[in-house]
């Protein structure tokens, strides 16, 4: 029994060495995150976009598209592009 007293007495201390060091660490941790976020630089606006390019969603009448409905953009005076396949068609009248 005797023998067990100090056996405890060490696994107490060791355990509680353990926790602080694991406190000095986590609070290492967070002085180094709060410094990093005091120092480093603001974000950035977001770049702006393009404007979009104006479609007209038409019916495409080749096999390539399957005669679906796809983007057609403008492609000359009167004029509109498929945009998967390329193929050009009178701009429908209004």
């Amino acid at each position: 029994m005797h023998d067990l007293l100090p056996c405890a007495v060490l696994v107490l201390l060791a355990v509680g060495a353990a926790t602080v060091a694991v406190g000095i660490v986590c609070a290492v941790l967070a002085a180094g995150r709060a410094l990093r976020h005091l120092v480093s630089p603001r974000p950035r606006p977001a770049a702006e976009l393009p404007a979009p390019r104006r479609c007209v969603w038409l019916a495409c009448h080749t096999p390539r598209c399957g005669h679906m409905q796809t983007p057609h953009y403008p492609a000359g005076p009167g004029y509109v592009m498929c945009d998967r396949c390329g193929a050009h068609r009178r701009t429908p009248a209004p």
